[in-house]
């Protein structure tokens, strides 16, 4: 079953009042460009991605579905989103195989991205600013105790903190994942292998942001294919999680 149900809480916008009416009325290509509109004069919530990814799935866009639903899952954790995104997924054209990675960079990956980078950054700051406090109460009444050591794993942690932090803003900046938007998207392998043609709603991971030769008027970036294949790809023909 597909939930197409709407959500309505876009702080009363009117632009986004007139997009979830244009979709109640079956416009549905009108709805995604205001849902769509909306997203790009900077407006961001759960509910306007989950919207938006209803129309684009409705208008038969699916990787503009999928990365619509993957954004709001970045937001909340929504089971009609997962539902949604995995009905959506099932569209996708001649999928490619996900391999697994080895159990310890998953363990890795699904530390650091736990969190978003700036709730990492207020976490080491919180608990920096806790320790210090701890010292001023010490200095300031001699009688102040607290258990041994309590001080200094308030730093450790703060600084674990502050890794994960950079590597969760390394990661989002150079090597992000994105999704093919485009239809029929050609893609040139790193090797002397004939290039292929994949198609939106795959998910593919930036390997190399700094944009090889154009060619045939096209900006080409070095990515890797789910199931561990490394090519090049327009990077117009992809979109940012």
């Amino acid at each position: 079953m597909f939930f197409c149900a709407l959500s309505a809480t876009a702080n009363n916008n009117l632009m986004y009042d007139k997009a979830n009416q244009l979709y109640h009325n079956k416009n549905y290509d009108s709805a995604a460009k205001l849902y769509q509109q909306m997203l790009n004069d900077g407006y961001a919530s759960a509910d306007l991605y989950y919207n938006t990814g209803n129309a684009y799935y409705r208008i038969n866009q699916i990787g503009m579905a999928i990365w619509s639903f993957e954004k709001a899952l970045q937001l909340d954790d929504n089971k009609n989103y997962h539902e949604n995104l995995l009905l959506a997924k099932k569209r996708i054209k001649d999928p490619i195989d996900e391999v697994k990675e080895i159990f310890f960079i998953r363990w890795w990956q699904n530390l650091y991205q736990l969190f978003a980078s700036n709730t990492w950054g207020a976490m080491a700051l919180s608990l920096f600013l806790l320790s210090f406090l701890f010292l001023f109460l010490k200095k300031l009444k001699s009688g102040f105790k607290f258990p041994s050591g309590v001080n200094t794993l308030l730093f450790v942690f703060s600084g674990f903190c502050l890794v994960m932090m950079a590597v969760r803003v390394y990661n989002e900046t150079y090597h992000y994942k994105a999704i093919v938007i485009e239809p029929k998207t050609l893609f040139t392998f790193s090797s002397k292998r004939e290039p292929i043609f994949i198609n939106e709603g795959i998910e593919v991971r930036i390997v190399n942001t700094s944009p090889s030769a154009r060619q045939n008027g096209a900006d080409y970036i070095e990515v890797e294919l789910p199931d561990g294949r490394t090519g090049k790809i327009d990077r117009k023909a992809i979109k940012k999680l």
